[in-house]
C-alpha cells in the first residue's frame, strides 16, 4: 500500500516522506521532541522534561553531542550529591568558614593579608561552600589527595618565581605646562631647556601649574607618561604629551622590585595546589562510579 495514501493529494510523494520520518524520527533530524527517558545513571532516569528549557542544535550530530554534554554534567551533579549525602557535610557557609579557620590554623593563626581577604570574600559564594565541602568530605578519606606536601609547595615556588615578584616602584613630581597642541609643545620645550640651565622644578611647577599636580605619587599604569618613565633615570626630565596637556616629568626616585617570600607566597600557593588536587580527585571518583555504573543513553 503507498504510504502516501491517505495523505492529502497535494501533498507529494517526497513531502509526504521528509514528513514521515520528521514524525518518527524527531531526534534525528533535528526536531524539538526528545525521549520521554532520555538517559538512565543507575536507579535515575534523566527525562525530557529536564531538558526541555534547553536550546539543542539542529543538526543531528551536534544536537546528540549537546545533548551528551548536557547529561553528563547532570550525572556529575548527581555523583556530587550522593558523595556530600555519605560524607554528611553540607555545602554551606558554616563549611566555607571552617575551610577558612583551618588555613589559618596552619599558618599559625594568622594568613597573609590578601589571602585572607580572598578567602573571607568568598564563604558566602555557593561554588566556593561546595568546594569547601568536598575537600573536608576527601581529606576525612584521603588526607594525600587535596593537601600539597611542603616540598610540593617549594617546588612550585621555584618553578614560578617570576609570578612572586613584587613590582618596584617610581616617585615622581609633575607639573602641567600647557595644551597638547603646538603651542603647548613649544612651551614645554621652553621650560625644559630653562630646567637643564638650572631653575628649580618647583618653582617653575608653581608658576605653570599653581594648586595642579605638584608633588611626588607612585606611577599607575594607566598614566600616559608611565612609557616616559622607562627612559629616565632619577633626577632627569622630559615633556610627556596626555591627553589632558602637556607634562614635565620628573623622576625623583626609583626602587627595584623583590621577591615575596616562600613563608608569605606559601598560603596562596597551597590554595592553588589543593583547588588542582581536589579537581583531579573528585575526577578520579568520578571515573571509578562511572566504571560501575555507566550512563546509558537513548538518544
Amino acid at each position: 500500500m503507498d504510504e502516501t495514501a491517505s495523505l492529502p493529494k497535494e501533498i507529494s510523494k517526497s513531502a509526504a516522506k521528509a514528513l514521515l520520518l520528521c514524525v518518527l524520527f524527531p531526534l534525528f533530524l533535528g526536531g524539538a521532541e526528545l525521549p520521554p527517558v532520555v538517559a538512565r545513571f543507575g536507579a535515575v532516569e534523566l527525562k525530557r522534561e529536564q531538558f526541555r528549557t534547553f536550546s539543542l542544535p539542529e543538526k543531528p550530530d551536534a544536537r546528540r553531542r549537546e545533548l551528551k554534554r548536557l547529561v553528563d554534567t547532570e550525572v556529575y551533579l548527581i555523583i556530587v550529591r550522593q558523595l556530600l549525602e555519605l560524607s554528611k557535610i553540607p555545602p554551606d557557609e558554616n563549611t566555607a568558614r571552617r575551610y577558612v579557620e583551618l588555613r589559618r590554623k596552619q599558618y599559625g593563626g594568622k594568613l597573609p593579608p590578601a589571602t585572607a581577604r580572598s578567602l573571607e570574600s568568598r564563604v558566602r559564594d555557593k561554588g566556593f561552600q561546595l568546594k569547601s565541602a568536598l575537600y573536608f568530605t576527601f581529606l576525612a578519606a584521603a588526607p594525600e589527595a587535596v593537601e600539597p606536601t611542603p616540598e610540593a609547595v617549594s617546588r612550585h615556588y621555584d618553578l614560578n618565581k617570576v609570578n612572586f615578584r613584587r613590582p618596584g616602584k617610581s616617585e615622581i613630581a609633575l607639573f602641567r605646562v600647557g595644551a597638547n597642541d603646538e603651542k603647548g609643545r613649544a612651551q614645554a620645550k621652553a621650560v625644559l631647556m630653562r630646567l637643564r640651565q638650572g631653575e628649580d622644578f618647583q618653582a617653575l611647577a608653581r608658576q605653570f601649574d599653581p594648586g595642579g599636580s605638584r608633588g611626588r605619587a607612585p606611577v599607575e599604569d594607566k598614566l600616559p607618561f608611565e612609557r616616559a618613565l622607562l627612559e629616565l633615570k632619577p633626577g632627569q626630565t622630559l615633556p610627556v604629551p596626555a591627553p589632558s596637556g602637556i607634562y614635565m616629568l620628573k623622576l625623583v626616585s626609583r626602587t627595584d622590585g623583590d621577591y615575596i617570600p616562600l613563608n608569605e607566597a606559601a598560603p596562596a600557593i597551597r590554595e592553588i595546589l589543593s583547588g588542582r588536587m581536589l579537581k583531579e580527585a573528585l575526577e578520579r571518583y568520578m571515573r571509578e562510579i562511572l566504571a560501575k555504573t555507566p550512563v546509558q543513553y537513548f538518544f
